[in-house]
């Protein structure tokens, strides 16, 4: 989610915001200062969880079973199906739904691996388990129902010029090192084009939020070494 992206999708899919705007030239990119960029870092992660909406209701913890069983049935058996990439008949079916069930039960999801081994669907279970206990179970929904929608972007994004034949997911292979590349494409050519997969308006504006946080939350865990540096 950059700059550059950003003016880019407005120049191709809503031009007229750019009417009447002056034409900048070629210049040198702008280089936000080291506190601005601290700044950025600490509002989009050190207190995301204490802002308004995100913050936690009663100090329960989330029932991690029954948010997968809702948003299995919410993206797996909607109208939207047919713009997914996998076809799971059940919720244990999907690895980052089981991984996250599996990870709140206590058990190891990830064996001897060292984190530089750990794949995406590994990566993405435990963001989640991560911070399920620390929002409420409205959020840590949004949060499971991007994550599920972000690995079916992967996949898709990965089998572009792949036959029928040939097509298989890549989220349970690779390392997330590359996952912050495909931010734009995500949200520009995934999620768009598809009506954001019925979020409402407000949900939409937290996807960004969340991305962002995701992001940065690869780096700090050394799953990336792409720092997000997006100043506000």
């Amino acid at each position: 989610m950059s700059q550059p992206a950003l003016n880019n999708h407005k120049k191709t899919k809503h031009p007229e915001l750019l009417v009447g705007l002056p034409k900048r030239g070629r210049g040198r990119p702008r280089k936000y200062p080291p506190k601005s960029a601290g700044d950025f870092e600490s509002t989009k992660y050190d207190i995301f969880f204490s802002q308004q909406g995100r913050k936690i209701e009663d100090g329960a913890p989330n029932d991690v079973q029954a948010v997968a069983e809702e948003i299995f049935k919410t993206i797996f058996k909607s109208a939207y199906s047919n713009k997914l990439f996998s076809r799971p008949k059940k919720y244990m079916e999907n690895p980052v739904l089981s991984g996250i069930i599996n990870l709140n039960k206590g058990k190891n999801l990830f064996g001897n691996k060292m984190k530089s081994e750990r794949n995406c669907d590994e990566v993405f279970a435990e963001y989640l388990n991560t911070f399920k206990d620390k929002t409420n179970k409205r959020y840590f929904s949004l949060l499971v129902k991007f994550i599920i929608l972000f690995r079916e972007c992967y996949d898709l994004s990965a089998n572009k010029e792949k036959k029928d034949g040939e097509r298989c997911a890549v989220t349970n292979k690779l390392t997330p090192e590359g996952l912050p590349d495909l931010c734009n494409e995500f949200y520009g050519e995934f999620m768009e084009p598809n009506d954001f997969f019925g979020l409402t308006e407000d949900e939409r504006v937290e996807i960004v939020e969340i991305i962002q946080h995701f992001c940065i939350w690869l780096f700090k865990n050394d799953y990336t070494k792409s720092k997000l540096s997006l100043a506000s």
